[in-house]
């Protein structure tokens, strides 16, 4: 896919190099997921796709953003007391990975934003991203499941079209919470298409404040 822009972030596919700071945000935020994602083995497969979610600001300073740093105040200190990020490399600010389960259908196995960059529209990137890579390999239709309580993510899914389509009970390993499987259909459409271009520009300016 070409990279998709904000002043503050990009889009791009994931390379082996940020392996190691995509893992590490996926164990951050689900600590309790086992086994974790082999993402050097997804990066090999044919039916996977991750996108990343790239920092283009220039404030990545090593004091702020260094690794091994386990200061209280640094919002960086993950539970493994690391980021995965070292210097030289590409900051990542978030992923999100799908499936080509079928060939008109995508289904998002994961999306995750730094704790230290949530709420900054990052997430909606992500999956603005997600569905544009969709629709240029020619894919019908985005599915994904989501936790039944997470209803800030429940909020951003409808409004890029997805809805409920049914209940996976105790989908949750760590809590046995149920998932809702929300599906938005027709994304090939002139309508829809046209609909992700008048988000993208008010994404745009979230993004660049």
């Amino acid at each position: 896919m070409e990279k998709s822009k904000g002043h503050n972030q990009s889009i791009r596919k994931m390379k082996v190099e940020d392996i190691s700071q995509v893992s590490f945000i996926e164990s951050d935020a689900f600590p309790q997921l086992f086994p974790p994602t082999s993402f050097r083995r997804e990066f090999q497969r044919k039916i996977s796709t991750i996108l990343v979610a790239v920092s283009n600001s220039q404030m990545v300073e090593k004091e702020e953003f260094s690794p091994y740093s386990k200061t209280t105040r640094n919002p960086l200190n993950y539970r493994s007391g690391n980021t995965g990020w070292k210097p030289g490399m590409d900051f990542l600010t978030g992923f999100i990975f799908l499936w080509d389960t079928t060939i008109e259908e995508s289904h998002v196995m994961s999306i995750c934003t730094r704790r230290s960059h949530r709420r900054k529209g990052i997430g909606e990137f992500l999956l603005y991203s997600a569905l544009i890579n969709s629709i240029k390999k020619g894919a019908r239709s985005l599915t994904l499941e989501v936790r039944v309580s997470n209803v800030p993510a429940i909020s951003l899914y409808k409004k890029y079209g997805l809805a409920t389509q049914g209940l996976r009970k105790s989908y949750y390993a760590d809590n046995h919470e149920d998932a809702k499987i929300m599906t938005v259909y027709d994304i090939q459409s002139l309508d829809y298409r046209n609909s992700l271009n008048d988000k993208l520009v008010r994404l745009q300016e979230r993004l660049n404040n």
